[in-house]
């Protein structure tokens, strides 16, 4: 592909770059509800441990590797790292927030910096190895299966103040997903691994969707949020 070219028509059908582009565009919406609700709340509702690994992941396939779908997605990419700088620093200041244990809390600055040096090198070498698609699939969706399934720890874990918690944030994360999971089922239906990737990834939104709308109709009502509010029990 000419490193110029703005989308690669060369190898992607113009339907499957929108698939591509619109899931992307809605991943920037979440991170943008994600900044709203920091500036409201002072609360990062992204997992820390998926914030590191994120910011970590946009980093390489940024500024060290290029998506091979054009540039115009390479500049989208770095936008979510730019994004995703905000809510990093942001996680610096109220992530400690998320930690139950106060020993781990003191801890909490150190520890993300680490996570963060510690992705990017894992990353790199990932992706250098030749384990990843040419657009950072693999890489991006194991990133996503530990944040959708944090997602659902940290929401039970508050489940008692969810106005940290945005809805606008947990449906444009599952939408922006699910589109790229469908770009990627019709690109590589064979590849097994990243198809489980995908409906895993799904499970797990669909699971947060409907444990957050549970949540707040409990707390509407007035009733004490359960734990077991995903099966309906008390």
């Amino acid at each position: 592909m000419d490193s110029s070219a703005w989308l690669n028509t060369a190898k992607y059908s113009p339907s499957m770059l929108l698939l591509y582009g619109v899931g992307c565009a809605l991943w920037a919406v979440a991170y943008m509800g994600t900044l709203a609700k920091i500036r409201s709340c002072r609360y990062v509702e992204i997992p820390a441990a998926a914030v590191v690994a994120n910011v970590a992941w946009e980093f390489v396939w940024s500024f060290i590797y290029h998506p091979d779908v054009g540039r115009l997605f390479a500049w989208g990419y770095g936008l979510w790292f730019f994004l995703d700088v905000f809510i990093t620093y942001s996680l610096f200041k109220y992530g400690p927030k998320q930690i139950v244990n106060p020993t781990l809390r003191r801890w909490f600055a150190p520890a993300a910096a680490f996570g963060i040096a510690a992705w990017a090198v894992m990353l790199y070498f990932f992706v250098k190895g030749g384990y990843d698609t040419p657009f950072g699939g693999i890489s991006g969706y194991i990133l996503n299966v530990m944040m959708s399934a944090l997602y659902i720890v940290l929401i039970v874990q508050e489940r008692n103040d969810l106005g940290n918690f945005s809805a606008l944030v947990g449906w444009s994360k599952m939408l922006g997903t699910g589109l790229l999971s469908v770009f990627n089922a019709i690109l590589t239906p064979e590849n097994g691994f990243l198809m489980t990737l995908c409906a895993v990834t799904f499970l797990l939104d669909v699971t947060y969707i409907v444990t957050y709308h549970r949540l707040t109709a409990r707390q509407r009502a007035g009733a004490p949020a359960a734990v077991g509010v995903v099966t309906g029990q008390a």
